[in-house]
């Protein structure tokens, strides 16, 4: 039911671990292939070792500022690699950022030579991902995956011209950034970097990353990974119905731990026998068909159903233009003042509001 075709592997569910902290070096990825995740990218490889001032990261309600650029080194990455037992499905992700396209290249080779199956290129910049794809697709027999950053420009032209040098598949998105956040106590910067900026991942950019699988997934015909805001079952159900073929997730499982991954395949197994879905990839792009199919007005009004409504007050509450007003046993809606807006929905606890 849950079971994907990703790039000629065979993946469990279509929940990712993708790079960052938890992917880290062999004992984090040896303790995440035994939870409930169907493929693990590992955390961006660069040539040598180093270490991120400290500290690196900061929770701001259930999302993260993220400042952290440590790795292990290609060296070590090299001999993880040819440890690993085949079971362990991983993909090796090269922070292409940090090195031109013909060393990423090199490094690819050495992965791939060391029992790489899928390789990744992560760049910032949609020219150097391009030249080194092409650059990759004759001399690397495995697939080839780059990870996009967020609000790329000239997206479909972009696309195009990755796919035309040979990428297999595509990951979208690159946490949002730089950004700030200042503890007022002392007015310093919550992290330890340069100028204590970082990146932000978690729920806070979901609606982002949503948008850019939607729009990703409507140019390209190859698979696409969904990373940027998935915290629970329905946001990743949100994630393939916006067009992404895998779900991968970070900032989730390191502020909930690994267990979210079992969570979220339950929570999906249960979604799809409810909806007498088949196989997990039939909800994948849905919302594309149902954007085209659904009716659009600038005439919809809310609408209470007096049989669900508890008569708490909290659509009245919020009701900028007072168009709600109380009855004895529940509320009403006056037409002639409703706009429409939808916030009356979005804070009844009942779901009673409907628009016609």
């Amino acid at each position: 039911m849950l079971t994907i075709d990703f790039l000629g592997q065979r993946l469990k569910n279509p929940l990712m671990l993708t790079e960052g902290p938890l992917s880290g070096n062999e004992t984090l990825i040896r303790e995440a292939s035994e939870a409930d995740i169907g493929l693990i990218f590992t955390k961006g490889i660069r040539i040598k070792p180093i270490l991120s001032p400290v500290p690196y990261m900061s929770i701001h309600n259930g999302s993260l500022m993220n400042a952290d650029w440590s790795c292990i080194g290609i060296e070590e990455w090299i001999r993880i690699i040819s440890r690993l037992d085949s079971s362990v499905l991983l993909v090796a992700s090269i922070a292409k950022n940090y090195v031109d396209p013909g060393t990423a290249v090199e490094m690819a080779e050495r992965l791939v030579k060391a029992g790489a199956r899928i390789i990744s290129f992560v760049d910032y910049d949609p020219d150097q991902l391009v030249a080194t794809v092409k650059m990759a697709r004759p001399r690397i027999k495995v697939p080839l995956m780059v990870k996009l950053p967020p609000f790329l420009p000239r997206l479909e032209d972009n696309l195009k011209s990755l796919v035309a040098s040979g990428v297999d598949a595509i990951a979208a998105m690159d946490s949002i950034g730089p950004g700030l956040f200042i503890n007022t106590a002392d007015a310093t910067p919550s992290l330890g970097s340069q100028d204590g900026s970082g990146y932000l991942s978690g729920a806070y950019i979901l609606p982002f990353t949503l948008k850019y699988i939607y729009e990703i997934s409507g140019f390209v015909d190859i698979p696409v990974v969904g990373v940027g805001g998935v915290s629970d079952t329905d946001s990743a159900i949100q994630m393939m119905m916006a067009g992404a073929t895998g779900v991968g997730m970070v900032t989730s499982p390191l502020l909930n731990g690994l267990n979210i991954y079992k969570a979220i395949s339950g929570g999906l197994r249960a979604f799809l026998q409810e909806g007498n879905y088949d196989r997990i990839s039939d909800i994948c792009g849905l919302t594309r068909k149902a954007a085209g199919e659904r009716k659009i007005s600038e005439e919809y009004k809310a609408s209470i159903a007096d049989n669900l409504c508890i008569n708490c007050g909290a659509c009245r509450e919020i009701c900028y233009s007072r168009a709600i007003r109380a009855e004895e046993e529940y509320h009403v809606v006056n037409w002639h003042l409703c706009t429409g807006c939808g916030l009356c929905k979005g804070v009844c606890p009942e779901n009673a509001v409907e628009y016609c």
